[in-house]
């Protein structure tokens, strides 16, 4: 039920968020200050703010999937185990690609609201335009949406029976689920996991907005007015990226000398193999 919600929440923020983005277009290609500009730019917010809100939402519904071990979903098991304290169990949402995209696309959501909120109103029609088909391209790799052989992303949302259609054990019984997850990667249990990914898809989410400047400057032929607007984001998203790769420096010396990640003596493995042993007997 709740991985379902999720799904739908998605499905709804990518198509939204595509609207926001037409919208947003057809008022910057509109006469500025006219009625058809105004309109088309409420509802290019309107549309941003729906979607922020279900982005959101699905992001509260994996966070409790994770934090209340809802093994019968393929990236909480793979991600999370009973034993995970508490701030290393939070840091799992962004552990695996799924969540990864979906925390950036929560990320976007707020440096879109701050756009809309503070950019020059010259400048924000044109620029939240770019900055909508960057969040809907975004969503896009997490929709999970199959047409025929042809997949769109790869939802953070799938069961196991969903994710491994092939192991015996979801045939033979699809309610199946793990006592345990595989837990999170040796590697990523440092203290910095749960700071630096965050300041880094902060970085990532920021640098679009210099991007959209460009874009827009270039589509509305204001080649050299857009450097001063643009520039406190840009030294902010610059600020970012340097924070964040400053403590991705300190979370490899953290996690020096290796651990014994490749040995099949470690948590997780032993955990992998004995779930993997277990579809392996059914076969008998």
């Amino acid at each position: 039920m709740l991985g379902t919600a999720g799904d739908l929440l998605l499905l709804a923020a990518f198509v939204v968020c595509g609207l926001s983005a037409f919208s947003f277009f057809w008022s910057a290609q509109a006469t500025p200050g006219s009625a058809l500009a105004r309109t088309w730019k409420r509802v290019g917010r309107l549309t941003w703010g729906g979607m922020s809100a279900a982005v959101g939402a699905a992001s509260g519904i994996l966070w409790y999937m994770l934090l209340t071990h809802q093994y019968q979903y393929a990236y909480v098991y793979q991600q999370s185990s009973n034993d995970l304290p508490l701030h290393f169990l939070f840091s799992t949402f962004w552990a695996g690609q799924e969540g990864s995209f979906l925390f950036w696309a929560l990320v976007m959501c707020g440096v879109g609201g701050l756009l809309i909120a503070y950019v020059h109103r010259k400048y924000e029609t044109p620029v939240m335009a770019v900055v909508a088909l960057c969040q809907a391209f975004l969503l896009s790799m997490m929709v999970g949406v199959q047409f025929g052989p042809v997949e769109i992303g790869s939802s953070p949302f799938m069961t196991l029976p969903e994710k491994f259609t092939d192991a015996p054990i979801f045939q033979q019984n699809p309610g199946f689920v793990p006592a345990d997850g595989q837990g999170l990667n040796d590697l990523l249990q440092n203290p910095w996991m749960t700071i630096h990914p965050p300041v880094l898809f902060l970085g990532f989410s920021a640098m679009v907005v210099p991007f959209a400047f460009a874009v827009a400057a270039l589509w509305k032929k204001r080649y050299t007015q857009w450097v001063r607007p643009a520039l406190p984001w840009t030294l902010f998203a610059v600020l970012s990226l340097g924070v964040a790769i400053a403590m991705g420096g300190s979370e490899r010396a953290a996690s020096s000398p290796l651990p014994r990640t490749c040995s099949s003596s470690t948590p997780r493995s032993s955990r992998a193999a004995a779930f993997w042993e277990t579809c392996r007997s059914t076969r008998l």
